[in-house]
């Protein structure tokens, strides 16, 4: 004869406790180590101007050109650095920075053939301070991500800064 208990069994009860319980604090860690890693695409390509299909000619080596409302970026932040190195490189997204650690992984040239329409970035991201205190920016004196091709090995901060 089968017998049927109404109290449920007192093993079974606990383990998949344990189990629901280390599936929810498993799904909450993998959600909060994700959730900090968005990808703020240092390095896109973006305009400096409201025109964005016209061609800004090449860059001014001596200018800083910051475009705050650059919808192509996930920052809203478009940058072409003040040339200390003559490069092709031309004007891309970035984003405030602690260290260069935080700039890993923006986005190369892919093709580096002297003759390529890829305008990004040749050598990789550096942390540094590159829009003087004068632009009338919100990233003035603060620490950016950009490109290795526009200052060398230079770690000089703008004047005013």
């Amino acid at each position: 004869m089968t017998r049927f208990s109404s109290r449920p069994n007192r093993s079974n009860g606990i383990n998949s406790r344990v189990t629901t319980g280390f599936i929810a604090t498993f799904a909450a860690f993998a959600l909060l180590a994700t959730s900090g890693c968005d990808d703020k695409h240092i390095g896109r390509p973006c305009c400096l101007d409201s025109s964005c299909g016209a061609d800004a000619g090449p860059p001014i080596p001596t200018n800083v050109a910051v475009n705050s409302e650059a919808l192509e970026c996930p920052s809203r932040v478009c940058l072409l650095p003040n040339q200390q190195v003559m490069t092709d490189t031309g004007p891309f997204c970035t984003d405030t920075c602690g260290s260069d650690d935080d700039c890993a992984g923006g986005e190369k040239r892919t093709d580096t053939s002297a003759n390529s329409t890829d305008k990004r970035c040749r050598t990789g991201f550096v942390c540094r301070v590159v829009v003087p205190n004068l632009m009338n920016t919100a990233l003035s004196c603060q620490k950016v991500c950009t490109c290795s091709d526009f200052i060398g090995n230079s770690d000089a901060t703008p004047m005013g800064c």
